[in-house]
């Protein structure tokens, strides 16, 4: 497996390029660790940008209370895809989404809820935009939403296993 520290900001590959997007400092991105932007232009036709972020799941008086899938869950990290009709998108231009939230199409392509650090969460996120942009992972869901539901299930439950340094299956 390669290893990423979670200091990397972008990764290049030949399934696209991620590029991290700091945490604007504004409330609605209270309960956000990190974000990435993913440019997959093999994901799907009308649209080839997506956002990987991960969010807290703690009660905050400015939120709806979290959902969580299991006793435990303290975060949520999401595949969305974006708007293509308000992008394109890239770390240098957001700031034109600080007072709002990213434009993004539904349903909301990945999922997956964890029990863990942010700094655990924040390394799981930088593995699965490396995954995207070779290959590993896929974000677009229209084709075979179980499955690659399924395949990011088992790879991030695998991953965060491997940064934990506790067995796990191959």
């Amino acid at each position: 497996m390669t290893e990423i520290t979670g200091r990397e900001t972008e990764f290049d590959g030949p399934y696209g390029r991620a590029a991290a997007w700091p945490v604007p400092d504004h409330p609605s991105a209270a309960e956000t660790v990190c974000s990435w932007i993913i440019t997959h232009p093999q994901g799907h036709p009308l649209w080839s940008q997506y956002l990987l972020a991960v969010v807290r799941l703690t009660d905050h008086p400015d939120f709806l209370p979290p959902i969580r899938q299991f006793d435990g869950a303290t975060h949520e990290l999401l595949v969305i895809a974006l708007d293509p009709d308000k992008g394109p998108y890239a770390p240098d231009t957001m700031d034109r989404f600080l007072d709002a939230s990213l434009p993004f199409l539904t349903p909301v392509n990945v999922a997956h809820q964890i029990e863990g650090t942010d700094a655990e969460a924040r390394l799981l996120a930088a593995y699965g935009a490396w995954g995207v942009t070779v290959g590993a992972l896929w974000p677009e869901t229209a084709d075979a939403p179980d499955r690659v539901r399924a395949q990011w299930k088992s790879s991030l439950v695998k991953t965060l296993a491997h940064i934990r340094n506790e067995e796990h299956a191959l």
